[in-house]
């Protein structure tokens, strides 16, 4: 008996958390529109993975992750580095993954569109590859797609879309031209991202932006306008926020005791803090920190990481003997759930595009903690553009006191204005994710172009 052919997407992000979180969402909304989706991995990401969610029985050993009903097969890459090489150094996991997978990529989509002569020819045909969605800062993965020459190729962008739209524009324009980002304050943030270091990937970014028939941004016009409308073949998809109980993608399993407590809180009382994935503080900046919960005698719940802390000799015990049940600490939070919970008042963030998105999606005020990167230039968004929050400032030996930390903690609480302004995004963000919201009709014109549904280059909206 024949079966209905389905499109094939390959989906290959770069192998960090902030990328595969977004990624893996995406694939399961592909997954609910009819697709196939095949998410490549390496090793260690694949690893991760599959540790934090087999303790939810949605894995199987034969290398598929279920959700929604649906399976997502998991593919293998190397990523250069030795076992015990530094995965959280972005610069040098760069440099790995440009240097030796574009070979191991060319060899996966061949695999792929070249199956056993034996499986039937409907199989055969579902298969193929039919679109290669690669994240924008893994440029390997995109010239491996590009080599199959016919098949869609589409980036996607997993961080501000300012970023990729000055990258855009530093590859097509003269770099004396004016441009609508300085009108949002966005050099100055640009240029603490814009380090020796991080200034050649941010060419090929540009570059590889050009390249593709599609940028998906995860993001939407209301907070990007101009960006996005620098982004000649931008399709906003955002906010990607998640659509089952329990997402894929997490390095870390998430402990959901944390909302046991928070139903025991009053109402927009929990000041909840997170530092992502990869920030690390020492132990003096922990203790300043504690010292400033404390003076502000609020309940709070804290992410710890377990790599969060470097050379610490602080125990759990140091905080429930300090805080009692006033705290509540976890390795890992659901944080789109903590972020929905009433009880939850205010945001200590790093400032990653993931969590940026989430915090102003749930209309919770912000507390602005950038450590690196682009988390400068989305304190900027959120501080002097959107006005949804406060920046936290740190002393002369770089970590911020806790009477920095009480003191900002109150005036965010105070602030109605910042409070209203929030809850004003939260109502935008839900406009663009209801049925037939602008993220979501943008999603599904997509699809039907991977399906052949029309031309897809150049008419993308």
């Amino acid at each position: 008996m024949s079966r209905m052919v389905k499109p094939h997407a390959v989906v290959v992000p770069f192998p960090a958390q902030g990328h595969v979180l977004p990624l893996m969402e995406l694939s399961t909304r592909l997954l609910d529109r009819g697709l196939t989706v095949t998410f490549v991995c390496t090793e260690y990401v694949r690893a991760r993975i599959l540790s934090s969610v087999q303790k939810e029985g949605n894995y199987e050993p034969a290398g598929v992750v279920v959700m929604n009903e649906h399976a997502i097969r998991l593919e293998v890459i190397p990523d250069g580095l030795d076992p015990d090489d530094d995965r959280n150094d972005p610069v040098k996991l760069l440099k790995s993954l440009n240097s030796v997978c574009q070979p191991h990529l060319e060899l996966l989509f061949r695999k792929i569109n070249e199956p056993e002569e034996e499986e039937e020819e409907e199989e055969e045909e579902e298969e193929k590859v039919w679109c290669v969605i690669a994240d924008l800062c893994f440029s390997s993965a995109v010239y491996a797609a590009k080599k199959m020459g016919s098949v869609p190729v589409i980036g996607f962008w997993p961080a501000a879309s300012g970023i990729v739209a000055r990258c855009h524009q530093s590859s097509v324009l003269d770099s004396n031209q004016e441009n609508s980002l300085g009108d949002q304050g966005f050099r100055a943030s640009l240029a603490e991202l814009v380090t020796e270091e991080f200034s050649d990937f941010l060419s090929d970014v540009g570059e590889t932006a050009t390249l593709v028939d599609a940028v998906l941004c995860n993001s939407f016009p209301e907070i990007e306008a101009p960006a996005l409308d620098l982004i000649p073949n931008a399709v906003p998809i955002g906010p990607l926020l998640s659509t089952v109980n329990n997402p894929l993608g997490h390095f870390w399993a998430e402990d959901s005791s944390c909302l046991n407590w928070l139903d025991r809180q009053e109402e927009r009382s929990v000041i909840y803090i997170a530092f992502g994935s990869l920030a690390v503080i020492n132990e003096a900046q922990l203790r300043e920190i504690a010292s400033g919960l404390e003076q502000s005698g609020r309940p709070f719940l804290w992410v710890l990481r377990p790599n969060l802390v470097t050379g610490s000799s602080i125990s759990d015990e140091y905080f429930l003997r300090r805080f009692g049940e006033k705290g509540k600490i976890v390795n890992w939070a659901p944080q789109q759930k903590v972020l929905a919970h009433g009880s939850v008042a205010r945001f200590v963030s790093h400032c990653g595009w993931n969590s940026t998105t989430e915090g102003l999606s749930n209309g919770v005020p912000f507390l602005c903690w950038p450590c690196f990167a682009d988390q400068f230039i989305n304190r900027n968004y959120i501080c002097d553009v959107w006005k949804i929050g406060l920046e936290l400032k740190a002393g002369e030996d770089g970590n911020i006191t806790g009477e920095e930390f009480q003191r900002k903690v109150e005036a965010l609480l105070g602030d109605e204005g910042i409070k209203a302004r929030a809850s004003k995004m939260k109502e935008v963000a839900e406009r663009k994710l209801r049925t037939g919201g602008a993220s979501i009709k943008n999603l599904d014109d997509l699809v039907g172009r991977i399906k052949g549904e029309g031309e897809f280059k150049g008419s993308v909206p």
